[in-house]
């Protein structure tokens, strides 16, 4: 993803029933993960990254929609790109397939900021100090089945999902709510890919993810449902030490993101363009696996885009003391992938609504009505 010389609603708060949720999930006796690690992904192998005062090193993921929409015109921000210059500033998109990938370098100090879910969000902000000013996009996680069914009646079947992921948190509250336990279904851990070939192939009869993998889903297997839908959201998050070091940068990155929404909204041609681009960034990390097609990024993005208010401000329900992240926290704990030690307030108090406004309310400082992006860049 190179612009010039770059390198490249409704919260699952429900209280009462977070308890079993957590009760059921450390009981699942799951396969083990069939994810490769990050450091062991050939692509990432190419990444040179720059350990500067004078680089900031963004660890994105083009295929989370519609946040990869955002980033790739981001990326391409010729005003970005000059703003920053004035400061002696480089900043570099690196693309990455997935959140927890993002979050390896993001935590060992490759990438100064990251754009993922509210799972590597939080798990981020529990391992280091981390500032997260902003929502990226709010967007669906959806269970889809190979035919349209209630979900009581995922009874006895196989159901695919992502390990500690926002579309596992989603699936096992969906279950509880409906009153299914563990030992009723069969959960099983793949990739985002292997969802696809596993649903269209009857491996699975259902799966829980995010939007691009459910229209890959349903490209390749046309008879499948969106049987539920739960409401998740996107973060950016900066470390702690670079925003300290860094406001003023930062507050310019946060402004080419309204910029970049604004300017998508704006009309069809735009959101069209922006989709292209999205491919091109996509496509590199996904050889292999079925192809997404410029019409499918459109149709995810215009759902989810297009009514979203221009200011990516985080819920305030959200950071409630008993909200979504804590509840997201505790689902975590129980999988022992953060430690039980790590307080609710730490974790929220990594979240910050000011800075977004403060960006916001000043339009001219920061340019907020001005778009010059590089139309001819492609990866």
């Amino acid at each position: 993803m190179k612009i010039l010389d770059f390198k490249l609603v409704k919260h699952i708060t429900c209280l009462a029933v977070s308890a079993l949720i957590l009760s059921s999930a450390l009981n699942i006796a799951y396969a083990a993960d069939s994810q490769p690690r990050p450091e062991d992904k050939p692509y990432y192998s190419e990444y040179k990254f720059t350990k500067s005062d004078n680089y900031l090193n963004i660890g994105v993921q083009p295929n989370y929609l519609p946040a990869g929409v955002i980033t790739a015109v981001m990326s391409r921000d010729l005003i970005l790109r000059r703003k920053l210059q004035e400061m002696g500033i480089t900043i570099v998109f690196y693309p990455f397939l997935t959140g927890r990938d993002v979050n390896k370098f993001f935590l060992s100090d490759d990438l100064q900021a990251g754009v993922a879910g509210e799972i590597p969000a939080i798990t981020a902000a529990s391992k280091k100090d981390v500032f997260i000013p902003a929502i990226m996009h709010q967007s669906p996680t959806s269970i889809v089945a190979r035919r349209r069914v209630f979900i009581e009646e995922l009874r006895g079947k196989r159901i695919g999902y992502s390990s500690t992921s926002t579309g596992h948190y989603a699936l096992l509250k969906t279950l509880s709510d409906a009153g299914i336990a563990e030992k009723d279904v069969t959960l099983v851990p793949l990739s985002r890919e292997g969802m696809v070939a596993a649903l269209v192939n009857n491996k699975i009869f259902a799966f829980s993810d995010i939007d691009l993998t459910v229209s890959l889903a349903l490209k390749g297997y046309p008879e499948g449902a969106v049987i539920h839908r739960s409401l998740a959201f996107c973060y950016f998050y900066f470390s702690k030490e670079y925003y300290v070091k860094h406001p003023e940068a930062t507050r310019v990155v946060l402004a080419a993101e309204i910029k970049a929404v604004k300017w998508i909204a704006s009309s069809g041609e735009n959101l069209f363009l922006a989709a292209t681009w999205t491919k091109a960034d996509i496509q590199p990390l996904m050889e292999g696996t079925p192809d997404i097609t410029t019409e499918q990024i459109v149709d995810i993005a215009d759902k989810n885009i297009m009514w979203q208010s221009e200011v990516p401000v985080i819920p305030e329900n959200s950071l409630k003391i008993e909200g979504q992240i804590a509840l997201m926290l505790k689902f975590l704990k129980g999988f022992g992938k953060i430690d039980s030690a790590v307080s609710t307030e730490k974790i929220i108090g990594s979240f910050d609504r000011k800075l977004i406004y403060d960006v916001h309310n000043m339009p001219d400082k920061y340019n907020l009505n001005e778009f010059h992006y590089d139309v001819k860049a492609v990866r």
